[in-house]
């Protein structure tokens, strides 16, 4: 299955598996699925993103963020203009 980003074709499995679904697994692999002291923190820049967003969203547990320099409609709850606006939240940690 193929799914055009910006910049980038992605080709998936045919199966039901997305950047949402390899978030889902990480966090379960690693025993932070509903864990209060880990909070993640998802990036992107495209729509093959927005599974993640939503993942996070859904279970309100971390926080997705779009970069983009144009508004559009996202799953994600923050966004950034400029991939160099997210070194500032290496700043904090």
């Amino acid at each position: 299955m193929l799914t055009q980003g910006r910049k980038v074709l992605e080709i998936r499995p045919i199966i039901k598996w997305d950047k949402g679904k390899a978030l889902e697994f990480l966090l379960e692999s690693l025993g932070y699925e509903n864990c209060t002291h880990v909070f993640p923190i998802y990036i992107g820049d495209d729509r093959t993103d927005e599974d993640a967003f939503k993942i996070l969203r859904d279970k309100r547990q971390g926080l997705g963020i779009l970069v983009s320099k144009y508004a559009k409609e996202t799953n994600a709850s923050y966004s950034l203009q400029e991939p160099d606006e997210a070194s500032c939240l290496t700043l904090y940690t």
